[in-house]
């Protein structure tokens, strides 16, 4: 079956809806994240506990990614939603109820396995509810929700656990998150949400990994790399040249990145070319700036490069997803978002393992500058895709055929 056309407005009913589920379920991730940690060391457990536990989301997650991309394009996309959202509610209300090591990684398990098909078949939802033509711009809004929520969910949710215990946390951030899958289940109603394929339709290679999107996919793997050596070693970086709690990076950033997210996505949708290069050299540049930091100039330049760097991941991150939707027919979206975020989580968990290690050995200034080569990279196979696939003569939607 093939999806129903999409409303003409951008600011239609489904997604607005779906906007406000992200905006609800990102909230309490933020909530969560921050905290997690915190409450596992809070009954006695080790550090090291403490680390297995929060980082069995990104595993499981991974792990599960995709497969999310199949389950999307075969099932009913706005009850997998609901369901998902479940699985991460009963998965939030458990870990505020024990302080069994065991049980709660299970538990995070679970959480990792229903977030990763949230967001798989929340993206291919909102692909289908906004006109082709304004794909990046409709992306770039609908995460708007998440950095809203980035600047006020983890200082809620560490106000509630210090001032009502960590269990409160969780049980309130389960319980926004079943008033989301209450809202999915009442509101969504998205073209694009059912998928039949035929009786005799054969598991391919292509229904977990999107070829299409594939480059996509790699080159989210450098975007979100450098996301996540910044939250990784940006802090730390920031003690050697005494700056004390660089919290004012993030604000920074988040401030920027609003900016960004607002006003890239409807100048992607007409040279997605441009604002792709801007983008990969801006958060080139503020890697580099934060590389040649010292303890005079540190202030400013970190300052300057928290701005340039969000300013880079609103225009690149929202440009990548529309390009790796519009690589595929509407019916293979799922696995195409799946693959996508494949890219995010690969990024995000192998980046900061390299980065530790250049650190370790060469100082964190080196492991900056270092990690600012990946996006130049990024940006040359970002050009020989462009010819490749215009000298081929390849109809591909993801890549405008004329802009600069």
């Amino acid at each position: 079956m093939t999806e129903p056309e999409h409303e003409e407005r951008l600011l239609n009913r489904a997604y607005l809806s779906l906007f406000l589920i992200n905006l609800i379920v990102s909230a309490s991730f933020y909530m969560v994240s921050t905290t997690m940690s915190l409450y596992v060391t809070g009954f006695g457990a080790t550090a090291a506990l403490a680390g297995a536990v929060v980082g069995s989301l990104s595993i499981a997650s991974m792990c599960i990614r995709p497969f999310s991309g199949i389950l999307s394009d075969r099932f009913n996309r706005s009850k997998l939603l609901a369901w998902s959202l479940c699985g991460i509610c009963i998965a939030m209300a458990g870990c505020g109820l024990t302080q069994n090591i065991t049980l709660l990684i299970g538990l995070r398990v679970l959480h990792g396995l229903s977030f990763s098909i949230a967001t798989t078949v929340t993206m291919a939802l909102v692909a289908g509810t906004v006109p082709s033509t304004n794909m990046t711009q409709g992306l770039g809004l609908f995460a708007v929700g998440q950095t809203i929520t980035s600047a006020f969910a983890p200082s809620l949710g560490i106000w509630l656990g210090s001032s009502y215990g960590f269990p409160a946390t969780f049980l309130c951030a389960s319980g926004l998150v079943f008033l989301a899958a209450i809202l999915s289940m009442l509101l969504v109603r998205a073209p694009g949400s059912t998928q039949s394929l035929p009786a005799k339709h054969r598991l391919a290679l292509s229904d977990f990994i999107s070829i299409e999107a594939l480059p996509y996919a790699l080159l989210a793997i450098l975007v979100a790399g450098a996301t996540g050596v910044e939250n990784s070693f940006v802090t730390l970086y920031g003690q050697q040249f005494g700056l004390g709690n660089v919290g004012w990076y993030f604000t920074f950033g988040a401030v920027a990145l609003f900016i960004s997210r607002l006003s890239a996505g409807k100048l992607a949708d007409r040279f997605s070319s441009v604002v792709m290069y801007a983008g990969l050299g801006l958060i080139s540049v503020a890697f580099t700036l934060l590389g040649i930091s010292n303890a005079w100039n540190a202030p400013v330049l970190f300052a300057c490069a928290a701005v340039l760097k969000a300013l880079g991941l609103g225009a690149v991150q929202p440009t990548l997803q529309a390009h790796s939707l519009r690589s595929v027919k509407a019916e293979a979206r799922g696995a195409a978002s799946s693959t996508y975020y494949l890219g995010t989580d690969i990024g995000q968990a192998i980046a900061p393992m390299l980065g530790g290690l250049i650190a370790s050995a060469h100082g964190y200034s080196t492991m900056f500058l270092v990690f600012a080569l990946p996006q130049v990279f990024g940006a040359l196979f970002y050009l020989w895709l462009k010819r490749s696939r215009l000298g081929k003569g390849v109809e591909h939607h993801g890549i405008e055929q004329s802009n600069p």
